[in-house]
């Protein structure tokens, strides 16, 4: 066998799902650092090598890998940054209203709101959740 050539480094929880991914798709990976000896410091990396032969397609594989996370993280971040938006816009709709109000009504029409805002969150987030494992 070929010499072997460190193509990556993953946190110790990421290890196994990336030599799944190599290892399904014909290549030979070998992890170089033992994950337990490494401690509980939480920066340590592990690296996974394959022979030289299998360097390229192997690095590539896992960069269309990095994509796909990375797009699919994106999206995850622009859903929240809406969400977060509009929570603190209804927050700072509410404490106007109590600060403002001298009857009650605005501040409880406001706190209506978000809670109605949360609830649709929460309805819509179990829901989705469902949606996107279809096979389950």
């Amino acid at each position: 066998m070929s010499e072997m050539v460190t193509i990556y480094k993953a946190q110790p929880e990421n290890v196994s799902e990336i030599m799944q991914l190599l290892e399904s798709r014909g290549f030979h990976p070998v992890v170089v650092d033992d994950a337990g000896k490494m401690g509980n410091y939480g920066f340590h990396q592990v690296r996974i090598a394959v022979p030289q032969t299998e360097r390229d397609t192997a690095a590539n594989i896992i960069e269309q890998f990095e994509q796909q996370n990375h797009s699919r993280i994106s999206g995850l971040v622009k859903t929240t940054n809406k969400i977060l938006l509009i929570a603190v816009a209804l927050l700072v709709m509410a404490t106007i209203a109590v600060f403002f109000d001298e009857q009650g009504k605005w501040s409880f029409l406001a706190w209506i709101l978000i809670v109605a805002f949360v609830g649709v969150v929460l309805i819509r987030s179990a829901w989705g959740g469902k949606s996107h494992n279809p096979e389950k």
